[in-house]
């Protein structure tokens, strides 16, 4: 018996050689061996054995529930199977086991009786077929893996493709846009200059008197052109901006002169509101772009106006602050909630929709201090008023 179990034992190479691949291929070298006519490769999971491949067969996935018990007999690699399903004469059972984790069982069976020769054969072969498993397993893994990433590199490739083309179109369609913008508003900026400039020499009693109803409807018609022009500036600012054609034009000047003639435009604005306009200003001398400082101001100032009520209230302060003009413009209208406060400053967002704003008047403020190297915070919650706080260097100068 024991020279025909070593005799045996010389055939044992060809499960440590690698050159097994497949389940078929181990229970092919496994009947050269000795005799069995069915075998079963189960693994383990938390509740059942599931069939991961069946001889001759050749099938897979059906589950056997297991008891607690069983359970803890399966994963306990030092104590003898004990479960119905694996005993007899006429069956093999022995656990996979791999680094002293035991991940399922490998059965056969047959028609006669195993003898004992059979039982130590198939026992020995266990340990290398369980490596055998975990590489075929792995190599299942790798495969699937490998497909995915290849056909993700495939699609990935096509979707580059398809974005870089789609991409370029957007970028032309909006070249066309800005340009037809900015084309648009050029055209419109100067028959509303007239109609502002008009409107203000009318109210002159040099030109003669108007009525006070005639006196209000040409004050009516001034506040909607420099609300109009305000719009249209901001659309042709943006497209400046996005083009990256807007450059500083930078000179002396004082920041009270700016803040001052500012105010003189947005006047009808807020003396229609009966809007008080306060101011505390330390005058300084600022090398900066002249108009994009008062395009600054003026759509802080007009939007303070905007969100506060009649016979509200709006605070106007600057002063010198290191290498900084520090300037607030504050209001007591309806205030933003924090989680609104860096939405205001986005192309198109508003913390409240107004029908009469293109929704860029903060974006384009944002962009024109930080074209001046500045820097814009606000500070505001509801019911309690906003502040917008800019910082613009005395000296640009030195940054351009």
């Amino acid at each position: 018996m024991e020279k025909s179990f070593d005799e045996t034992l010389s055939k044992l190479e060809i499960f440590f050689s690698g050159t097994i691949k497949s389940y078929p291929e181990i229970f092919s070298a496994l009947k050269k061996l000795f005799y069995f006519e069915n075998g079963t490769v189960y693994f383990l999971s938390p509740e059942a054995l599931r069939i991961e491949f069946a001889y001759p067969k050749n099938a897979s996935g059906k589950e056997i529930k297991i008891t607690e018990t069983e359970k803890n007999s399966f994963y306990n690699a030092e104590e003898k199977l004990k479960t119905e399903f694996f005993t007899g004469e006429n069956l093999l059972a022995e656990r996979l086991i791999v680094q002293n984790c035991v991940f399922g069982v490998l059965v056969v069976s047959s028609n006669k009786k195993f003898s004992a020769i059979d039982k130590r054969i198939f026992k020995t072969c266990t340990i290398a077929i369980s490596n055998i498993i975990k590489e075929i397993e792995l190599s299942k893994i790798l495969k699937m893996q490998t497909k995915v990433l290849q056909e993700g590199i495939v699609k990935t490739g096509k979707a580059y493709r398809l974005t870089k083309s789609q991409n370029k179109k957007i970028l032309e369609a909006d070249k066309i846009k800005s340009k037809f913008l900015s084309n648009v508003s050029h055209e419109l900026r100067t028959p509303l200059n007239s109609i502002i400039g008009f409107s203000e020499l009318l109210q002159n009693p040099a030109t003669g008197t108007l009525n006070s109803r005639q006196t209000e409807f040409v004050r009516d018609i001034q506040t909607a052109g420099i609300h109009l022009l305000g719009m249209i500036n901001e659309i042709l600012d943006l497209s400046k901006l996005e083009a990256d054609a807007m450059k500083l034009k930078v000179k002396n000047f004082e920041i009270s002169q700016c803040i001052e003639e500012t105010l003189n435009i947005l006047k009808p604005l807020y003396v229609k509101k009966n809007i008080s306009v306060s101011k505390n200003i330390i005058n300084s001398i600022i090398t900066a772009d002249y108009q994009k400082v008062q395009q600054i101001l003026f759509n802080l100032i007009n939007n303070a106006i905007k969100f506060t009520k009649n016979n509200g209230n709006i605070e106007i302060a600057a002063k010198p602050k290191r290498k900084f003009i520090e300037i607030r413009i504050k209001d007591d209208g309806c205030g933003i909630e924090k989680k609104y406060h860096r939405k205001v400053f986005k192309k198109f967002e508003q913390a409240k929709p107004s029908e009469n704003s293109t929704g860029l008047g903060l974006t384009i403020t944002k962009e024109l201090v930080l074209l001046h190297r500045g820097s814009i915070k606000l500070k505001s919650e509801p019911e309690k008023g906003s502040e917008f706080i800019v910082n613009l260097p005395i000296s640009v100068a030195r940054y351009i």
